[in-house]
């Protein structure tokens, strides 16, 4: 496994993650029309470059991930990912992205097991 998220995504395949050290204009321009697209924000190609979830400090955080109501509880209460949480299962929150993103389940349900 990559760089987890709190959310059981794969930090080290979002282009983000990837791209957070290039030069290329262009391919962050590319990226940041298509979140705009997607999230219905404007996201600008500086705001792109993300060191990924576990980042302590918010400097280099994707605009979704740095408001990411998941990232937030995980992390305020200490867990680095969801997996850790005793109220997991009972979790709306984690249950939904889980129902709306059915790859994180898996992954989370491995964190779980260790």
């Amino acid at each position: 496994m990559g760089m987890i998220a709190a959310c059981g995504l794969d930090c080290s395949s979002c282009p983000a993650y990837l791209d957070r050290n290039t030069t290329d204009r262009g391919l962050l321009e590319t990226v940041a029309a298509e979140w705009s697209a997607q999230l219905h924000q404007e996201i600008k190609p500086e705001d792109v470059p993300c060191d990924g979830c576990k980042l302590v400090g918010e400097e280099r955080l994707s605009p979704y991930c740095h408001t990411c109501a998941i990232r937030k509880c995980a992390h305020g209460n200490g867990y680095v990912t969801c997996a850790e949480c005793d109220k997991f299962d009972e979790c709306a929150i984690i249950q939904k992205f889980i129902t709306e993103t059915p790859s994180v389940g898996p992954t989370l349900a491995s964190l779980r097991e260790h």
